[in-house]
């Protein structure tokens, strides 16, 4: 598995995350693993179905206590990280590949 980590900052707290898997042939699973201050991390788990070469959702921060994430995912699987625009919601820059 892959793994990704990224602090919130003041300027984004909100990110566009785009998976391609190249045959798009199979199932897969995607874990976002909020980080707190003060309190365990929270796991949530996004599938993702056969047929779909190319995934994207976005992730915000989900309290004000939220310090991070970090996004779990197969190895054979390219992940584009974009930071949001908080105040448009659109992708404006790339962040991360990998």
């Amino acid at each position: 598995m892959k793994k990704f980590t990224y602090d919130w900052t003041e300027d984004c707290y909100i990110l566009h995350l785009e998976f391609n898997n190249s045959g798009g042939d199979r199932d897969y699973w995607v874990t976002v693993v909020h980080r707190f201050t003060g309190a365990e991390p929270q796991r949530e788990n996004v599938p993702v179905k056969k047929g779909f070469p190319s995934f994207r959702f976005m992730v915000s921060r989900s309290h004000p206590r939220e310090i991070g994430l970090g996004v779990e995912y197969p190895d054979d699987v390219k992940m584009e990280v974009f930071q949001l625009d908080d105040r448009a919601y659109y992708p404006t820059q790339s962040y991360y590949v990998g």
